[in-house]
């Protein structure tokens, strides 16, 4: 749950204005970025080396975090791209991509990717790479098409749905805060949501109304048998907003970093060949602050899948 204080420092900074030389400034070109049309509406994408790709090699897929654009990745994707085919995206009403009329729900939203992929000749098996919210995406597709996926790396999920609400309140209860803790916490995200572009607000109350559904109720099924990495960051970072909230936060923190730790590691040990890496050197912004970590993982995966051989469909 702290992790996503750091999307809303995050998404706080977007909101203010910006100096008058960033205005000026024009962002460096990316490589493989452009625009295709998917339902009618604008989608920005980036994809690179899907003309050279071998058959049978799994193409790498990235999805960012809440309030997050392909940018995000801007540092892990060409050190991946070296190895094999990638494909970034923004989501519908993120970055550069025309918002969507529908709610952002996790099936909606996969299955738009899905179309995506298939539109611009990016064909499974997949290895999918998620960062926080990204994280459960690609869990959702993941237990919505597991024929398709050959292997997944999640960097840093949050929050993690596999838990019912009370497990989401355990680390909470654990420093004497309780329920009240957890309300104000989100009392803060609603403050602060409430200023950014309908996207981000739409992404936000459909996590928070996932959150509150019991676990049977949230359409989330059990991960493939499949190569994975998780990743969880462990670098603890002051966060002015938290400051203004009935209960110690660097408390907190430790306790949800160890509650995490313990309801993961279940992923990890599902899995044939899977991974478990506590970073220490890293906060919630394991894309800008350790992009070899995750290229690392990418990698460890792939050669795993490339041992398996192609998913069965």
């Amino acid at each position: 749950m702290l992790r996503l204080a750091l999307l809303l420092i995050a998404l706080a900074a977007s909101l203010l204005p910006l100096p008058a030389p960033a205005l000026a400034q024009e962002p460096a070109a990316q490589p493989g970025v452009r625009t295709v049309e998917l339902d009618g509406r604008r989608v920005r994408i980036q994809a690179l080396g899907l003309e050279n790709r071998r058959p049978g090699t799994p193409v790498v897929v990235f999805e960012a975090g809440a309030t997050s654009s392909l940018d995000a990745w801007r540092q892990v994707l060409p050190e991946v791209a070296a190895g094999a085919p990638v494909v970034a995206y923004d989501r519908a009403g993120l970055g550069q991509s025309e918002a969507d009329t529908l709610p952002p729900t996790p099936r909606h939203v996969t299955g738009r990717l899905r179309r995506l992929l298939r539109q611009i000749g990016a064909e499974p098996p997949y290895v999918m790479v998620g960062h926080s919210w990204g994280g459960m995406l690609i869990h959702y597709y993941a237990g919505y098409h597991p024929e398709e996926i050959a292997g997944l790396v999640f960097v840093d999920p949050a929050p993690v749905l596999t838990q019912e609400l009370s497990g989401n309140l355990a680390p909470f209860e654990a420093i004497g805060a309780g329920r009240p803790g957890y309300d104000a916490y989100w009392s803060a995200f609603g403050a602060l949501v409430a200023r950014a572009s309908p996207a981000i607000r739409a992404e936000f109350e459909t996590l928070r109304r996932i959150l509150e559904t019991p676990l049977a109720g949230r359409d989330l099924s059990p991960l493939p048998e499949v190569p994975i990495v998780v990743i969880v960051a462990a670098k603890y970072l002051p966060l002015p907003i938290l400051d203004r909230m009935p209960f110690d936060a660097r408390a907190y923190f430790e306790a949800e970093l160890r509650h995490r730790i313990r309801l993961l590691q279940e992923w990890v040990l599902a899995s044939p060949d899977g991974l478990l890496l506590v970073a220490a050197e890293t906060t919630h912004s394991v894309p800008r602050e350790s992009p070899r970590l995750i290229s690392w993982s990418v990698g460890r995966v792939l050669e795993a899948a490339k041992r398996r051989g192609a998913p069965k469909r």
